[in-house]
């Protein structure tokens, strides 16, 4: 089996696999393929459900794009030598001058404008959650501003993610560790926990790092820097954590500013684990999204509640909208402006997670024109992003690396490929061994008793 699947994919398994955390048993579905929970009136039925899960070794879930753009610092260029996100950690730390042990990942010197008395006073690293290359490919049009910055600054054509599966937690923990998950143990989202059960590798709500077991640079840089550095994220979900760091869990560690999603109450605010980060209490609230779902309700010209046909009052749609986009966007952009970033010479972190690209992509899948339109307003928020960094920073003082966690999955139905319900499997694998033996089945892999 494994000369079947070849090398490339063989190392991303090997290199994701984790003995505590991952599946006992992992899926390799066929290309094209996806294991998804669709709802009860799908099963048994030819109707095509647009969701889709990206948890594969293939290379539309493992080619991302990695970017590096900061004037002065960061040289222009292109290179299609195979690289992935567990090199960033240690360009980072090259770039600061920090002693960083980045098991797996190497510094990206070539893109680099060479020995420098003065570090960046800022850098800034986003990943776009499912911007792979597929999505990009699929419509190339609608990332003006990215594509600018990848033929201003320095591009890697030929990155990956560095292992499977290709999931978010997994992979952002790739990006800020610079190890793959056999070294930093978040191998799953959904993970063997320490007492043998089987839930979120972040706790849920509890957003609780601990079993990130590899140090982060970030983290790395603020302890060397006696927690001086500022340091901070806005994402969307407990998973995106590790590319940044752990607060209070790490060894010298202090609240550092986190800013997370919860779907309630109402449409869903703003939040992190208080506990571990500081949550800052500037940030838009209801008013502001409520505002912005408003103008993306009319943009057909009625008011209905609706875009696209899509409800704008449910929670489980809303943080796949343009509307949302411009939502965190704004809390970027508010951090920019109050927070003490990139006022000294000790470089600051900044790490921005985009979520609607993946989120809308479950929802309506990566071919749909609603994904598009998103996908343009994160462009807008990049483009908002540097000049907030230019203006508020200076340009010349700062850095930006530009990636994405994985690709994404076209509708099965339009690529020969098949839908395996992982309830229906699990079922069968027990019926196959006379009892019961699975545990729970994800779209990873199943998980025995």
């Amino acid at each position: 089996m494994a000369t079947a699947l070849g090398s490339d994919v063989m190392t991303a398994l090997l290199r994701g696999f984790d003995e505590n955390t991952s599946t006992d048993v992992a899926f390799v579905p066929l290309p094209g393929s996806t294991v998804v929970r669709w709802s009860g009136e799908g099963l048994g039925t030819d109707a095509a459900d647009p969701r889709t899960t990206h948890p594969t070794p293939w290379d539309y879930h493992q080619r991302v794009p990695i970017v590096l753009f900061g004037p002065d610092h960061v040289r222009p260029g292109r290179s299609d030598r195979p690289v992935d996100v567990t090199d960033l950690a240690p360009t980072f730390a090259d770039m600061v001058d920090l002693h960083f042990d980045a098991p797996h990942g190497e510094p990206l010197r070539e893109a680099l404008a060479g020995p420098r008395d003065d570090r960046p006073r800022v850098i800034v690293l986003v990943a776009y959650d499912g911007g792979g290359w597929n999505l990009l490919e699929q419509w190339p049009e609608s990332w003006p501003f990215q594509h600018r910055l990848m033929a201003e600054g320095f591009t890697y054509t030929n990155a990956t993610i560095g292992s499977a599966p290709a999931v978010t937690s997994a992979i952002h923990a790739n990006m800020g560790t610079g190890a793959y998950p056999r070294t930093h143990g978040v191998a799953e989202i959904t993970a063997r926990l320490p007492d043998g059960s089987v839930g979120d590798v972040y706790f849920d709500e509890e957003a609780d790092p601990r079993l990130l077991r590899a140090e982060t640079v970030a983290d790395a840089w603020d302890r060397a820097n006696g927690n001086r550095p500022w340091i901070g994220l806005l994402g969307y979900e407990s998973w995106h954590l590790g590319m940044m760091g752990k607060g209070t869990e790490a060894e010298g560690g202090d609240r550092d500013v986190a800013v997370l999603w919860e779907d309630e109450p109402g449409l869903g605010a703003f939040f992190v684990n208080e506990a571990l980060y500081e949550l800052p209490t500037y940030l838009p609230g209801d008013d502001d999204l409520q505002h912005r779902l408003t103008e993306l309700d009319g943009e057909d010209g009625a008011i209905d509640g609706s875009w696209r046909g899509w409800d704008l009052a449910d929670p489980n749609v809303v943080p796949a909208t343009p509307a949302f986009v411009e939502h965190q966007g704004r809390a970027v952009m508010e951090i920019l402006r109050r927070e003490p970033i990139g006022r000294d010479d000790l470089t600051d972190f900044l790490f921005v997670e985009l979520k609607p690209t993946d989120f809308g992509g479950h929802l309506w899948n990566m071919v749909a024109p609603e994904e598009a339109s998103v996908l343009r307003a994160q462009d807008r928020v990049l483009a908002d992003l540097v000049a907030t960094l230019d203006r508020e920073v200076g340009r010349g003082s700062w850095v930006m690396a530009i990636t994405a966690d994985h690709g994404q999955t076209p509708k099965p139905e339009t690529t020969g490929g098949l839908r395996v319900h992982p309830d229906l499997l699990g079922r069968n694998v027990d019926r196959y061994f006379g009892r019961k033996i699975v545990q729970k089945v994800t779209p990873s892999g199943l998980f025995l008793d």
